[in-house]
């Protein structure tokens, strides 16, 4: 296990991951601070670290990112009305999203803020107020890891244990801490080494086709077993 937190601080500062971002609903900065800073601990032990920008931002021309991923999130990413949620439990219903083409999956994908608020509303119910945007900011960032991986590592099957899992429950979004399994951490960092300076950068970012929605989707399953939120 020791091995997969080790990565040499030079070969993560050579081969950061950009995080390109857009909300239909800007969030509070608290919630925002928290999606960031709990991404960041779900990449850490395989040494991936994720800057942040804005989509509609001024680009910097001295920075040079070897992966880039796109996420945009719809609907409502604040806690407005979100503990008294009265929608339909989205139970089967999709909470995130990767794009494919031809069976590629591409960098791009798209995080339903209002169905992770609806799925996660019980659990906000029984949270103190002040610690429900931190509960809230949390769960956005697994739904997000998870579509992150399936762009970094170029698969639509998941893992058997942690946030790439194909189903999670409630807790599981929400809770103090969920991280990738060992082997999805494993992955990771042998990603970050490929994007050493001596390796040609990412390609994943470019693509000229028309990106199709496909099946590397995460959603909440069915009823039956109650509580989980899926692939």
């Amino acid at each position: 296990m020791s091995a997969l937190c080790c990565v040499h601080p030079a070969l993560a500062a050579q081969a950061p991951l950009a995080v390109y971002y857009s909300f239909d609903t800007a969030p509070p900065a608290d919630l925002f601070t928290e999606m960031q800073s709990e991404l960041g601990r779900i990449l850490a032990p395989s040494g991936v670290r994720a800057a942040w920008r804005a989509i509609d931002a001024p680009r910097d021309g001295r920075e040079d990112f070897p992966g880039i991923v796109v996420l945009h999130f719809r609907g409502r990413c604040d806690l407005k009305g979100a503990a008294g949620n009265s929608e339909p439990d989205p139970a089967g219903r999709t909470l995130a999203e990767t794009e494919l083409i031809d069976g590629h999956i591409l960098p791009f994908g798209a995080v339903d803020c209002d169905k992770v608020r609806a799925f996660i509303a019980p659990v906000l119910k029984s949270i103190p107020a002040g610690d429900q945007a931190a509960a809230l900011g949390r769960a956005l960032a697994r739904v997000s890891a998870h579509e992150i991986y399936h762009m970094l590592a170029g698969t639509e099957t998941h893992a058997r244990k942690g946030i790439f899992r194909a189903a999670h429950s409630r807790t599981d979004l929400t809770a103090a801490t969920f991280s990738f399994a060992a082997p999805e951490s494993s992955r990771l960092r042998a990603w970050l080494e490929r994007q050493s300076p001596s390796e040609p950068a990412v390609e994943t970012a470019v693509s000229g086709s028309v990106p199709v929605s496909g099946d590397s989707a995460f959603t909440a399953p069915e009823p039956e077993p109650a509580g989980l939120a899926g692939r």
